[in-house]
């Protein structure tokens, strides 16, 4: 085995401490991989006193919260410490969001992000939280959106605290899914998100209600991809012969890393259309942003619309002065997309 490669591509798939629980068995641990462990203890540590001390806050004010992903996912793991988090995620009442900023800084948290997106950003190193307003974005994934736009309706209280609330297992099980692909479709997404699918089947697919679930992915249209998913997962983390086609899919995730790449971003916007008519279109959109996304991205700007030439120019000279490399890339895949191109293989 190579081991720098194999933790190289652990490390970059926020899978090393996961990966050292595994060779722990087979082999004696070098110190990066006892490193890797130690570090995902800390942070697991960090992130439960910060949350814990955030959410007793919530519960003082009364703000309604839904921790979500990863804060739930840890506790199905084999060990907590297997699944890194980068952040934590927790929907919050939208009502109470100039409240919770205020909150946030009082307790040392910068504010990197506000009434942007659908999450505001606070950061006070080393943990990240977001805080969301909802699940998915209105503008990219309006079908999403709007499904989740009545979650509420399907929450169930805690028994422990005052206002946290926790969705049933096909709902968190649906939401997983659904959050994989918002990811999948768009930049890619990586093999800790392959895993997470594995183990939610592995410890709740016995419990599981196939047939609810069915249906509401129905309203998405991602029956077939749930169904893929869960199977190259099965396949991939159990060790069973894979197909051309299952090499291929796998190829995807493991090129990706844990947040995708700009690569797959491009690549994605022209699997079904390459043409340069297509591309023109892309490029205009690009320094161009339509009203639709600016709701979204740029509110103010929205808002103001005499302030649209400036904010063009800004964005082009932000992206040059601080993204070049990120643009280089961005133009070479452009450039070298062809019609039904597929997946970053």
């Amino acid at each position: 085995m190579d081991d720098e490669a194999v933790y190289s591509l652990a490390n970059r798939h926020m899978l090393s401490a996961a990966a050292a629980f595994a060779l722990k068995k087979v082999m004696p641990l070098p110190n990066h991989w006892h490193n890797a462990i130690g570090n995902s203890m800390r942070r697991l540590v960090i992130y439960h006193a910060e949350r814990s001390k955030i959410l007793r806050e919530f519960d003082e004010r009364g703000i309604r919260y839904l921790p979500l992903k990863g804060i739930i996912l840890k506790g199905i793991y084999p060990k907590p410490e297997m699944r890194e988090m980068s952040d934590n995620d927790i929907l919050c009442d939208r009502e109470k969001m100039s409240e919770i900023r205020k909150l946030m800084k009082s307790m040392g948290y910068s504010c990197k992000m506000f009434g942007k997106f659908h999450h505001d950003m606070y950061y006070k190193k080393p943990v990240l939280f977001e805080m969301h307003t909802d699940l998915f974005n209105s503008v990219e994934f309006p079908e999403a959106y709007s499904y989740y736009k009545t979650i509420g309706q399907r929450l169930i209280k805690d028994d422990h605290n005052k206002c946290g609330y926790h969705m049933t297992d096909d709902d968190f099980y649906i939401h997983i899914i659904n959050h994989l692909y918002k990811h999948y479709s768009s930049a890619g997404t990586g093999l800790r998100s392959l895993l997470d699918v594995y183990i939610i089947n592995k410890t709740k697919g016995q419990t599981l209600d196939r047939a609810y679930i069915s249906r509401e992915f129905n309203h998405f249209g991602l029956e077939d991809f749930e169904r893929k998913v869960r199977g190259l997962s099965q396949k991939t983390f159990t060790l069973q012969p894979l197909s051309e086609s299952d090499m291929k899919e796998l190829s995807f995730y493991v090129n990706s890393g844990s947040y995708g790449t700009i690569d797959n971003l491009v690549i994605s916007r022209f699997k079904h259309d390459s043409s340069i008519k297509s591309k023109r279109r892309y490029l205009l959109k690009r320094i161009f942003p339509d009203m639709r996304n600016l709701k979204v991205s740029a509110p103010v700007v929205y808002r103001h619309r005499i302030l649209y030439p400036g904010y063009v120019v800004f964005r082009l000279v932000r992206y040059l002065a601080h993204d070049r490399s990120a643009l280089a890339i961005e133009l070479r895949q452009l450039k070298n997309a062809e019609q039904g191109g597929g997946n970053a293989g």
